[in-house]
């Protein structure tokens, strides 16, 4: 049997978000299949494991969802509820493979017990791969009584069509935002409300920027960053400096980056914090509008594949290359 766990806190600033869920659930007009997306550190995959837990409580509610007292709740505390099933990545790429999603849409078939949901979390739904999303489309579309999956996405695109259609869809936000302040505040973040207007990405991310292994990171991308474009440094020294980091994170900052470097060469305002400003400025000139585009959409393209199951050095190898003719021509 797991080891106990404590029942997961709605994310403060997400509590509203969790009140539609639950004004559906007392209706009785929760939809089969739930698909929460949302910026960067939003909360997704919180969110979704306390709306699973609380549509499994016996006595939950629509402020504080389940009550963490009654048979339910211990079970789910325990890891031992069983009419709940969490699918994971697993292996080397770090997908959601076909036969687990198999095995799922079985169990989702089973009748659950009276007055009771049989609950399904994928809170990282776009880690499934092509068949494995496709074998979920049964349960989407012949969905067991009462039972309801509830996915979260940080990259929806990833998803088919066919699955997103299937779901109700909910683009999680900052409704709340003096809760997110009140939040960043404890947490030791004494300008949470300029962080959250500039950093366009939601609490959990910068509660991270602002640990000293981010900026470690931070100031390891900005250097490979002007080494690349002002030609300080050779390519392999250069991937060699950030290839311990994680390849997402490399391309989430570089394509960000190549974006506002195009928005400054096109003279337009870029909104971001002084030291992005000047990292952008001192490159803008490198390139022309046009090879920045290009540039921008094959990092976004890199981002959204299965890059994330190679080594960064792989992947940043070949881009850096090409960054370097194109700088040179």
């Amino acid at each position: 049997m797991a080891e106990p766990t404590s029942l997961t806190p709605c994310p403060p600033w997400l509590l509203g978000h969790w009140q539609d869920v639950y004004k559906r659930h007392e209706q009785g007009s929760l939809p089969h299949a739930l698909l929460f997306t949302g910026m960067p550190g939003i909360g997704k995959k919180q969110f979704v494991r306390f709306v699973a837990e609380a549509l499994l409580c016996r006595h939950t509610n629509a402020q504080t969802g389940a009550c963490g007292q009654c048979d339910a709740c211990a079970q789910i505390q325990a890891g031992a509820h069983a009419e709940l099933k969490v699918l994971n990545p697993e292996g080397a790429a770090m997908n959601i493979k076909v036969d687990a999603v198999r095995d799922l849409v079985v169990w989702l078939q089973l009748s659950a017990p009276r007055d009771q949901y049989r609950v399904a979390l994928l809170d990282t739904a776009d880690a499934m791969n092509h068949n494995a999303a496709n074998s979920l489309l049964k349960t989407l579309e012949e969905p067991g009584e009462r039972a309801v999956l509830i996915l979260a996405a940080d990259k929806p695109g990833s998803l088919p069509a066919t699955v997103r259609s299937r779901c109700q869809s909910t683009n999680l936000t900052l409704r709340d935002q003096p809760a997110a302040i009140n939040w960043l505040t404890e947490q030791g973040i004494s300008d949470a409300a300029e962080q959250l207007v500039h950093a366009n990405v939601g609490p959990l991310v910068l509660v991270e920027r602002n640990s000293g292994e981010w900026q470690a990171s931070r100031q390891a991308l900005q250097k490979a960053w002007l080494d690349l474009f002002l030609m300080r440094a050779s390519i392999g020294k250069i991937v060699d400096s950030v290839s311990d980091l994680p390849t997402t994170q490399c391309l989430s900052h570089f394509s960000h980056w190549a974006m506002l470097a195009n928005k400054k060469h096109l003279n337009l305002p870029i909104g971001a914090d002084p030291a992005t400003t000047e990292l952008v400025s001192e490159v803008h000139q490198g390139l022309d509008s046009e090879q920045w585009f290009s540039l921008y959409d094959r990092m976004q393209a890199l981002y959204r594949s299965d890059s994330a199951s190679f080594k960064t050095q792989t992947v940043l190898e070949g881009l850096f290359a090409d960054i370097r003719t194109m700088t040179k021509a």
